[in-house]
């Protein structure tokens, strides 16, 4: 125990840091501020008093290597030290002390009073409802009379009534009827002339053709694509702006990060496939279905982690290999696929040099 005790509001405040621990463990500053507000007390003040003095200590919490790839930041949390926990154990057992010496006080102050309040109870129940039967003769008699009334209204008809006429609904003429004039009838339009299709280069035809419009950029956390994007490199990828653009829009659809990510190995193993259908399978011969194996492994370790769900994975996978296998209904799978405005617009990652062919590679050190 320590020489001097804490200040109130820093006692207060480790009894709850005390409680909160014996509950749930480690503590989190917002549930500690939650609860600390709940009861009045403050947080902002007291806890480095109490961190300094060694009662309470923080611990750095620091996630698993997948969950820092997706984001995931170091958690600072709350616990009482050794010197805590006896000096609250001391406190405790003083004031049971206490309480145990106030009972005997506080029995013999209570004890007389008890006869008193159960003496005063049975004077209260004699009391007598009030009498109902004399409301009985307030029933009013004078309402006999309005039958005759009635009566004579039914049975003798009023003066100078007489009754209703039938009234047959005249039919006008058909001569009386207007006709409304028929719409004068619109000229057939002229067919325009058919144009001839003009086919050229842009030097022939002048002007520049129109650009595509820009896919409209999704807002995502830096870190959660600094994540993702070293994950793809780690399997020998590299992300392309169509593929942040890809990730960013999938996660707006609500799609988790890992899911998001399964769809971008989609389509990068979908734009992959069909340049090997143009190249003639020169992609396939350095070991594309391989490769692909290896990246579903590692997809399949995400799912096992709890990054990508179960139903996304599923049907990724089982797209990807559809399209590895070389089945009549390929091409038509990947039309569909590559059909996607957003993952079949353009590649979403790069695939590794070794399965790229000698010219696409001149052509891309070219462009740099």
């Amino acid at each position: 125990m320590q020489d001097k005790l804490p200040e109130r509001p820093e006692l207060d405040l480790l009894i709850v840091v005390t409680e909160l621990h014996a509950e749930r463990g480690a503590v989190d500053r917002a549930a500690l501020q939650v609860v600390a507000r709940g009861r009045g007390l403050e947080v902002a003040r007291p806890l480095p008093g109490l961190i300094g003095a060694g009662l309470v200590a923080e611990i750095t919490r620091r996630p698993s290597f997948l969950k820092r790839l997706f984001g995931a930041r170091d958690e600072v949390v709350l616990a009482p030290t050794e010197a805590g926990r006896a000096l609250i154990a001391a406190l405790n057992g003083e004031t049971a002390v206490e309480a145990a010496a106030a009972e005997p006080a506080a029995a013999e102050g209570v004890a007389p009073e008890m006869p008193v309040a159960v003496e005063a109870a049975p004077e209260e129940v004699p009391v007598e409802a009030p009498a109902v039967p004399e409301a009985a003769p307030l029933v009013l008699e004078p309402s006999a009379p309005a039958a005759p009334v009635a009566e004579i209204a039914a049975t003798e008809p009023l003066v100078g009534q007489a009754p209703a006429a039938e009234v047959t609904p005249v039919e006008p003429a058909a001569e009386d009827i207007p006709v409304a004039a028929a719409p004068p009838r619109r000229a057939p339009p002229r067919p325009t002339p058919a144009r001839a299709r003009v086919i050229g280069f842009t030097e022939e035809l002048g002007g520049a053709p129109e650009e595509v419009p820009a896919i409209a950029p999704v807002a995502v956390d830096p870190a959660v694509m600094d994540g993702l994007r070293e994950l793809l490199e780690s399997l020998g990828m590299e992300m392309t702006m169509a593929g942040e653009a890809l990730i960013g829009t999938r996660i707006a659809q609500g799609f988790s990060a890992g899911e998001a990510l399964s769809q971008l190995v989609l389509f990068a193993f979908a734009h992959a496939i069909r340049h090997d259908i143009l190249f003639h399978g020169e992609m396939r011969a350095l070991g594309l279905s391989e490769y692909a194996i290896e990246v579903m492994r590692e997809v399949e370790k995400l799912r096992d982690a709890g990054e990508v769900g179960e139903a996304r994975f599923e049907e990724d996978m089982r797209a990807l290999w559809a399209l590895l296998e070389e089945a009549p209904d390929r091409d038509a799978r990947l039309d569909a696929l590559l059909a996607d405005p957003v993952g079949g617009a353009a590649p979403v990652a790069v695939l590794p040099e070794d399965l790229r062919s000698a010219e696409e590679t001149e052509e891309e050190d070219e462009g740099f």
